[in-house]
């Protein structure tokens, strides 16, 4: 392998990381009906959103699909470059506010070692079968179990009606990994669909911790995600949503 391309898979294999580490790219709309101020649960629609990430002048594209109905809804997740390509669903329903995965699976092939993950969740999500590793199963998940991308969309709904602490424990094989986010403030900004005001939310991590972690939220666009930036060794990762369809129609900046 030559250096020029021995760099290119570097740089890429350094933008696919931050999209399938972070997991925190498109977070699904929401009713427009519904408001934070509502006591009413919130209601998710069928969306489908892209994304753009650009580093070093490499770029990744992105799409997250939300399809179904809230006994089973089904969430879809690509990336791909010149280089590699993840794939990775949800299957989850939605009981009230609360969002109760069911099945979750990660495919990721052209970089490096292929990997294929699947787990099942059983008995209400009190247990986690991994499907390919039966001992990396967890017999007795914690209430409120998330997968990878399942959380991404609690969190939406939890920051739409203001709940706090916004706190989840996702399963990730045998280990559960702890995220925690807190509301930053509302800020203007400034995406290739036009200018939109947003809530901005940061990743809560330990005081000494070199990586900064931010999203931004659109309420007009029922809580959609239109930026996520990240911050680590003196280099930043940033994606940002290039298009939106919600239950089938685009929506635009006056919308």
């Amino acid at each position: 392998m030559t250096p020029n391309a021995l760099r290119k898979k570097i740089i890429s294999s350094s933008l696919f990381s931050f999209l399938s580490l972070l997991a925190l790219a498109p977070l699904a709309p929401l009713s427009q009906a519904e408001t934070a101020t509502t006591a009413k649960p919130q209601v998710l629609q069928p969306f489908t959103a892209t994304y753009k990430a650009e580093f070093s002048g490499f770029g990744v594209t992105a799409e997250r699909k939300l399809s179904g109905s809230p006994t089973s809804w089904r969430l879809d997740f690509s990336a791909h470059s010149m280089f590699a390509k993840i794939e990775e669903y949800s299957r989850f329903a939605q009981q009230g506010q609360r969002l109760v995965p069911q099945h979750y699976d990660y495919q990721k092939s052209g970089l490096g070692r292929d990997r294929h993950t699947a787990l099942s969740f059983e008995d209400g999500a009190s247990r986690v079968v991994n499907v390919y590793d039966k001992s990396r199963s967890i017999e007795k998940a914690p209430a409120n179990i998330q997968d990878k991308i399942s959380y991404q969309l609690q969190l939406a709904m939890d920051v739409a009606n203001g709940k706090t602490p916004l706190k989840y424990q996702v399963a990730d094989g045998k280990r559960i990994r702890e995220y925690e986010f807190r509301v930053a403030g509302k800020e203007t900004v400034t995406t290739p669909m036009g200018p939109v005001e947003t809530i901005k939310v940061q990743r809560v991590r330990e005081e000494d911790a070199e990586r900064v972690t931010n999203i931004w939220f659109a309420p007009q666009w029922n809580y959609a995600l239109v930026k996520l930036k990240q911050h680590e060794d003196g280099k930043s990762y940033q994606i940002t949503l290039t298009k939106l369809s919600i239950e089938g129609r685009e929506v635009n900046v006056d919308q």
